[in-house]
């Protein structure tokens, strides 16, 4: 009989009561309807001011805010952006559908992101920009990319759709490149089902994004409603990082088989700290490891699967891409809500896990 099926696990999206709330009160107040109304207007210099840009335009998605950064860059058509193998797939096509040519670049070993030392190889005439994700709460090696994409010239564009309240080297996430994009659709650390943001402190690049966007009404914007929801959820962002990332090192700590799948690209070893969405675990019984996790009631699932397979009609490979292909063979993704559990749920959680024999 399994007797942890019922493991108790935190509601994703929170079913907080500011939230309802905040949305009550925006139903009530008349301008719910509105394409930018005050709580989009509060929700976009809210986030401004947390990630420590100057300009922050609310989009429809983290994915067209990622589109629309890339043409707000001014690079000739069919310049090659640089991203890693191994990222959300959507980049990949962010790329292509603004006129340009994705450059693969494998990933490091002790993150999920784009390697800065291959990154370097690259003459500098070769590439107009690079694209990088922060992945599975380990960020990425923003520092070191900025300095080559600053030496050799090139654009910089952060992905920090997973990770908002992240801070590296003292400087929040999404601030390191010309511009930086949170997402906040489906079970993201702040969501409101859909939705993203651009930020940026560039007044040229920001000027563009009105260019692109405003016909003369905004065409892909936010909603009051999800805009009011997400200005309830920022006052608890810290403290949600704060749990997931206490949980991942519990587990990580007294779990002996998450610290093996953990041991290679660990969270704990990172020199900035880590902001956890989801906990990223390589297996070599990838299958059978969700299956057993399945089984407790731990909703898992695979990573992403890697680009390095994709037609050299779409895109050009800097080497092999080795890494890129490791993680797509062995990760497997232990959802958020798993890492909001506390106190009793999860002395639970670390006790079913210790039970298991996964490998």
């Amino acid at each position: 009989m399994n007797t942890t099926a019922s493991l108790p696990l935190p509601a994703w999206p929170p079913q907080w009561p500011e939230i309802q709330q905040a949305v009550l009160d925006c139903l009530s107040s008349q301008h719910w309807a509105d394409y930018r109304g005050p709580a989009a207007e509060q929700l976009a210099g809210n986030l401004a001011k947390r990630a420590g840009t100057e300009s922050c335009r609310l989009m429809s998605s983290g994915s067209i805010g990622v589109e629309t950064s890339l043409r707000s860059l001014g690079l000739p058509t069919g310049s090659r952006v640089a991203l890693c193998g191994y990222d959300y797939p959507g980049n990949f096509r962010a790329i292509e559908l603004a006129g340009f040519r994705p450059l693969l670049i494998d990933a490091a070993t002790h993150n999920f992101s784009l390697a800065p030392a291959p990154l370097r190889e690259v003459p500098a005439e070769e590439l107009a920009a690079v694209l990088v994700s922060h992945l599975y709460g380990i960020p990425a090696e923003i520092q070191s990319i900025a300095a080559i994409c600053q030496e050799k010239g090139w654009r910089l564009i952060e992905d920090a759709c997973q990770v908002p309240g992240m801070t590296i080297a003292g400087k929040p996430a999404g601030s390191w490149g010309d511009c930086g994009v949170f997402s906040f659709g489906g079970n993201k650390p702040l969501t409101a089902g859909s939705g993203g943001a651009l930020l940026s402190s560039d007044a040229a690049i920001a000027a563009t994004w009105s260019r692109l966007l405003d016909r003369p009404s905004d065409a892909l914007p936010i909603g009051e409603l999800p805009a009011a929801a997400l200005n309830a959820q920022l006052p608890r962002l810290d403290d949600c990082n704060q749990i997931r990332n206490h949980c991942t090192r519990q587990l990580i700590e007294q779990v002996p088989w998450i610290a093996g799948a953990t041991e290679k690209r660990s969270p704990l070893q990172s020199q900035s700290a880590f902001t956890q969405y989801k906990l990223a675990l390589q297996c070599e019984s990838r299958t059978e490891v969700m299956d057993q996790l399945r089984e407790l009631g731990i909703p898992a699932g695979p990573g992403y699967r890697s680009m390095h397979r994709s037609s050299q009609r779409r895109c050009d490979r800097w080497g092999d891409l080795p890494n890129c292909q490791e993680l797509e063979q062995s990760l497997c993704l232990i959802d958020q809500r798993v890492l909001l559990c506390q106190g009793q749920a999860r002395e639970q959680l670390i006790d079913a896990l210790n039970r298991r024999s996964c490998t």
